[in-house]
């Protein structure tokens, strides 16, 4: 496993669990918002489908 897929992994489960950001960010040493960006934007799609399913608006509409 390279760095970068553990960075995307580790961020998107990370985000997936309702971490903050700005912790994420603390806990990985990064200090510019480019990084947690370019780290969770891999699996981001994947992440606003499960907060939808779980949030279940579509399901009252």
């Amino acid at each position: 496993m390279h760095a970068h897929r553990w960075r995307h992994t580790y961020a998107h489960e990370w985000k997936l669990a309702g971490g903050d950001t700005g912790d994420l960010m603390l806990v990985l040493g990064w200090t510019s918002d480019d990084m947690p960006r370019h780290y969770g934007a891999s699996a981001a799609a994947e992440r606003a489908q499960e907060v939808q399913a779980r949030m279940g608006i579509g399901e009252r509409v």
